[in-house]
């Protein structure tokens, strides 16, 4: 299928959860960075689908989450793609980006310039200070 692995600009998927994390915790998590539309998480799969109402708003949720240790895990955070979409039931909705429009985010640019500053995640830093 073209486009099948096409990132969403809106939805991140956060992987690697605690059994214990719940969907209104990670809704918390996420409403740091914005407002959330939507989260389901799969417990079997330990893993969530989180939709914000902005991508910029997403762009945040991702630098931000990404390494986070909660419940005695830590997050792994990507952008959403039809394949998670179908995974969940979800319908993809988010139009192809148009050729004036810049391409959707990707793990190979630059994350933050804050990016530096972070400790690794072999430091131990459990990012107790991830306020916005």
């Amino acid at each position: 299928m073209p486009g099948y692995n096409e990132k969403s600009r809106y939805t991140i998927v956060i992987d690697r959860l605690s059994d214990l994390t719940r969907s209104r915790d990670i809704k918390y998590e996420c409403e740091r960075y914005g407002k959330v539309l939507a989260v389901e998480r799969d417990a079997r799969a330990r893993c969530a689908l989180v939709e914000f109402k902005s991508s910029r708003d997403a762009q945040k949720a991702w630098d931000r989450l990404d390494g986070l240790r909660f419940d005695g895990a830590r997050w792994k955070v990507e952008w959403a793609n039809r394949k998670d979409f179908d995974f969940f039931g979800w319908k993809w909705s988010e139009p192809s980006p148009s050729p004036s429009r810049s391409p959707s985010p990707s793990r190979g640019r630059s994350r933050s310039p804050s990016q530096s500053k972070r400790s690794s995640p072999a430091s131990g830093d459990d990012k107790a200070d991830l306020a916005p």
